[in-house]
């Protein structure tokens, strides 16, 4: 069975959610996390960094921050687009508390230089801390609408908490009981626990609320596929792919339901048009071999699975390169 990929859609004290808790409260941790960034060591700045940055790192980890700044930001006068500068300039508003500002300098870092890993680094670290920041502030301005509970269902569910995440999305339901993308994710809630029945009566809903609403149609073809309902899912893919002509992912879906109905070259076009949109997608050359042979195309067959199995072994070397990352010791600060 192909299961179709994830598309993702009064206030008391509760749990914490990663640093803010329900009641509105701030938590330390938005300043200890702001400060850990500040002070991680980049992993090539000090061979980068000339005298001028050497003193303006060491004024930051000194907690001398304007200081730090200072010196980065008449270091960027006259190079104006040296990576290790802008870095330290972001490190030390961060450390100010000047997150938005740090956020800018960071933007300007990855104009010249896209492929930094440290600017990439400090750049998520810092999206982190400001996506904090703004669920404080939607806590304190809302603290129950259903965007808030959207936020914390969200929370939970990066936990893998889905009893957790349902409570919340149901709170957000009762909250705008108009809101398609609760329904969809309550849904997809649904789905992954296999009640499919109670996942196509949340889609339905959505669906009526908004006709041209894809995470419904796409979920609602899911649960027909687990269903064994074929024409069903085909009908729904049909859906979603008028809603959203580019998603190859329906088009693999799409091709997959017509070979189960004996329709294998309307399947072959489908897998084709999913690779046009994603030549890595490796099911759709796995489904195209089984196609071509079921048609006596022997050649196309073995070019199918040719590619299946490159892509494979690119994958587990992907795997082993990221196993053997994940295994080496952090670098001290």
């Amino acid at each position: 069975m192909m299961t179709l990929p994830n598309v993702t859609s009064s206030p008391g004290k509760r749990e914490s959610i990663g640093v803010w808790t329900h009641s509105g409260a701030p938590l330390a941790g938005l300043c200890l996390l702001a400060l850990a960034f500040a002070l991680v060591t980049p992993s090539r700045l000090q061979g980068q960094a000339g005298r001028e940055l050497a003193e303006g790192t060491a004024a930051l980890y000194g907690g001398q921050y304007e200081k730090a700044r200072t010196i980065a930001a008449n270091y960027l006068k006259a190079h104006p687009r040296d990576v290790p500068a802008h870095i330290l300039l972001a490190r030390a508003e961060v450390a100010g508390g000047q997150f938005q500002s740090a956020y800018e300098v960071l933007r300007q870092a990855r104009e010249s230089a896209p492929s930094n890993l440290d600017v990439l680094y400090y750049l998520e670290r810092l999206c982190n801390v400001l996506s904090q920041d703004e669920f404080r502030r939607l806590l304190e301005t809302a603290p129950d609408s259903f965007r808030t509970h959207q936020v914390l269902a969200e929370s939970y569910l990066a936990r893998n908490d889905r009893g957790g995440a349902e409570k919340e999305y149901q709170s957000a339901l009762k909250a705008n009981p108009e809101s398609p993308e609760t329904l969809d994710a309550l849904g997809d809630l649904m789905r992954a626990e296999y009640k499919f029945d109670a996942a196509l009566d949340y889609y339905e809903r959505a669906r009526k609320l908004s006709p041209r609403d894809f995470a419904s149609a796409y979920g609602a073809a899911n649960c027909h596929l687990f269903q064994h309902n074929t024409q069903r899912a085909i009908e729904s893919l049909q859906l979603a792919l008028a809603i959203d002509p580019d998603s190859a992912v329906s088009h693999l879906a799409l091709g997959d339901a017509w070979l189960r109905v004996g329709r294998t070259e309307a399947g072959i076009t489908e897998l084709k048009a999913a690779l046009r949109l994603a030549p890595n997608l490796r099911q759709a050359y796995t489904l195209l071999a089984q196609a071509y042979q079921k048609l006596g195309m022997a050649r196309e067959a073995k070019e199918a699975l040719a590619r299946d199995q490159e892509l494979a072994r690119e994958e587990a070397q992907k795997a082993e390169a990221g196993n053997i990352e994940e295994s080496r010791p952090s670098a001290a600060p």
